[in-house]
């Protein structure tokens, strides 16, 4: 397991600004760029928006994601909707530490992510479930990449 460190801070919004890209197709921010982030088009179900693979600092990751509401948190971390490659269902939230080049899945799909009482809540706009919470991202399962 890789120690994910919050450098002994409070979860809260003020460790941990939320910025989104609405579309990841043709778009870039300091994040991208620190990190060499780049999404190649794959396909697109049905009714839906586009899939992509995506690579990071040149190493492809094992899972591919939706080219929406990609959403990094603070300066080394980001949240996409994922998929199995080649597929385009289920839809898994996946969390990515770009600074430690690991990820851990929430087994579920999240859309929106929010810091309440120093803790991170989870919640999904599109179905309707539980909201997840965590008081923190260590006791997620990391796996390198």
């Amino acid at each position: 397991m890789v120690d994910i460190k919050n450098n002994g801070a409070f979860m809260n919004a003020d460790n941990y600004k939320i910025s989104t890209l609405p579309y990841i197709e043709n778009a870039s921010n300091e994040i991208m760029e620190k990190y060499n982030i780049k999404a190649q088009y794959e396909t697109e179900p049905p009714h839906g928006d586009a899939i992509y693979s995506i690579s990071i600092k040149g190493k492809v990751l094992p899972f591919w994601i939706y080219g929406r509401d990609v959403t990094f948190i603070g300066n080394s971390m980001v949240m996409v909707e994922s998929v199995r490659c080649k597929t385009w269902d289920p839809i898994e939230t996946i969390i990515i530490d770009l600074e430690n080049e690991v990820y851990a899945s929430l087994k579920e799909w999240y859309t929106d992510i929010s810091f309440v009482n120093n803790r991170i809540e989870f919640s999904n706009q599109v179905v309707k479930m539980d909201k997840r919470i965590l008081n923190n991202f260590e006791n997620l399962e990391w796996i390198s990449f």
